[in-house]
């Protein structure tokens, strides 16, 4: 095992090269990184403990998922009879409504209800469209002779709490760091909380505006009835939603102030929009320009075709940004939208769209903001305590094994510390403060295996083996039991990872990528010194 043939130690050699050049822009200023090669340019990326930032705790209005569910299945049914699969004559209905979260109707014709039932229940879908054998989403039921009612299953409600979660999650990380860059934090905190940490934030209300804004994008007809001022009038008296449509009292931008009557039925949303961006309209002022995707484009272009001289509006977080006439068809898919905007608020807007929707209304419950002068003390904190404890366990050593194996375990050590550096900022992963202390673990454990070694070859020395023997002896019969020691060190720091979240991982991956390190440089690297050290020295005795 003292046999180093020149290929195995230029691969060893060259992999403490590569993690000192990669550790190396640690150190430097940041003018000094900027000269260098791109690969000497990346550093560690430091948690929101450590450079600051913002944290908050978001909780998801599932409430208002489930009205929208309720809100969906009404116009399902509203749909279904319209237009019935059986092929049959459409079915009359005198009312439908959602009344203590069950969708409740009432027919015209009771003759009419054992085919309607039929239609409901064929048009039930499972809860996930991916697994046809799922539970039911709706069960329908009769209500009377002349009645029914279509009620959402807990199962349906669970899968789409959690989806909503989830969807959630993707959208703000697509708002709030579309580059990818700023190693921010979002993980699910209970049934409906979101735990969000963003490190290095400069601008929290940004950050805020992001959450806040919906941005929920659809394009609805505008009905006939807005021109009655007596019906449109009524309708804003009752505020109740009907077959004809939901009133929507205001413009966004303050024109029209008298309201529109829009169809509740939506044409387009804005999961259609491909592409959003800020851009100057043809009276200067800022507007947003939009392109569809393709299926939407024909269903754009149909639309305005068959609607030519109407209305239509485009409502953003149920507000009416504008409701233009149709002049002509629209056929290439793209337009753009015009309101009170301002530069800023249009490339806001734009960003919001291409994000994408939340599914529901996120509320900041908890909000903190770690200054960057807590983490530089952290910082500082970490370093004191990295190299009095690096000082405390290179004097042991020494004291222990003497001179020559001390030093041997040092370099050792110097090298584990140098190559940890370089994996975090190879992996781009984030130093946290449980990181640090996840560091500082490192340099107690890393002796670890120099100890089981040195012990070894201390005890076949005293056995009477000649060094060379000794030394060999010592590192083949340790390799087992180093092994042993750190694989279920390994499996506690892989298990930490994948249950814990933010600190509790950051800890799990610097522990992680120590454990690999400290077993490299204390079998391999060591080794490699002491066989070095071997040959050119020659000792009859073992100073250890």
């Amino acid at each position: 095992m003292l046999f180093f043939s020149r290929w195995k130690t230029l691969f060893i050699l060259g992999l403490v090269v590569l993690g000192l050049l990669l550790a190396a822009p640690n150190a430097m200023k940041a003018d000094t990184r900027a000269n260098m090669p791109g690969f000497m340019q990346n550093t560690i990326n430091l948690g929101l403990d450590l450079q600051g930032g913002a944290q908050m705790l978001l909780e998801v209005d599932l409430s208002s998922v489930e009205r929208q569910q309720l809100a969906n299945q009404r116009l399902g049914v509203l749909e279904t009879f319209r237009d019935p699969s059986d092929g049959g004559p459409r079915i009359r209905i005198a009312s439908v409504a959602v009344r203590d979260n069950v969708v409740i109707g009432k027919l015209r014709d009771v003759a009419d209800q054992e085919r309607a039932l039929v239609l409901l229940r064929e048009a039930v879908a499972p809860v996930d469209p991916r697994q046809p054998l799922s539970p039911p989403s709706t069960v329908v039921s009769p209500r009377g002779a002349d009645g029914f009612e279509v009620r959402i299953t807990q199962e349906q409600i669970e899968f789409v709490q959690a989806r909503t979660i989830d969807q959630s999650i993707e959208v703000l990380r697509d708002r709030i760091d579309p580059q990818g860059t700023t190693e921010m934090t979002l993980v699910r905190e209970g049934d409906e909380r979101i735990l969000l940490q963003v490190p290095g934030a400069k601008n929290v209300d940004e950050i805020k505006e992001a959450i806040n804004k919906t941005a929920n994008l659809s394009f609805n007809m505008v009905h006939d009835d807005s021109n009655d001022e007596r019906k449109l009038r009524t309708a804003q008296e009752t505020g109740e939603t009907t077959t004809i449509g939901t009133v929507y009292r205001t413009f966004q931008d303050g024109q029209g102030g008298g309201g529109l009557i829009i169809e509740e039925r939506t044409r387009i949303t804005g999961e259609c929009v491909e592409n959003a961006s800020p851009g100057v309209g043809p009276a200067g002022q800022p507007i947003v320009n939009f392109s569809f995707n393709f299926r939407c484009s024909r269903l754009f272009g149909e639309l305005t075709a068959k609607n030519i001289g109407k209305r239509f509006s485009i409502l953003l977080d149920d507000e009416i940004i504008t409701a233009p006439n149709i002049r002509g068809a629209i056929p290439g898919g793209s337009g753009y939208i015009e309101g009170s905007f301002t530069p800023a608020s249009a490339a806001t807007l734009s960003r919001l769209i291409n994000a994408g929707a939340l599914p529901a209304k996120l509320k900041i419950v908890q909000e903190n903001t770690v200054s960057a002068e807590l983490g530089d003390a952290s910082i500082r904190a970490g370093q004191v305590a990295s190299i009095i404890g690096l000082i405390g366990v290179a004097i042991f050593m020494l004291l222990s094994y003497g001179f020559r194996f001390g030093t041997i375990a040092i370099l050792a050590l110097a090298t584990n510390i140098i190559l940890i550096a370089g994996a975090l900022t190879l992996l781009g992963a984030t130093l946290t403060l449980p990181g640090i202390a996840g560091i500082i673990l490192t340099i107690g454990m890393a002796v670890d295996a120099n100890v089981l070694i040195f012990e070894r070859i201390r005890e076949e020395t005293h056995n009477g083996r000649p060094p060379v023997n000794a030394i060999e002896t010592g590192y083949r019969r340790s390799l087992a039991p180093i092994l042993d020691a750190n694989i279920t060190t390994m499996i506690a720091a892989v298990t930490l990872y994948f249950v814990g979240s933010g600190p509790v991982q950051g800890f799990a991956v610097t522990l992680a990528i120590g454990i690999v390190t400290s077993v490299f440089t204390a079998v391999v690297f060591a080794r490699l010194l002491t066989a070095t050290w071997l040959r050119g020295t020659r000792p009859k005795t073992l100073p250890i």
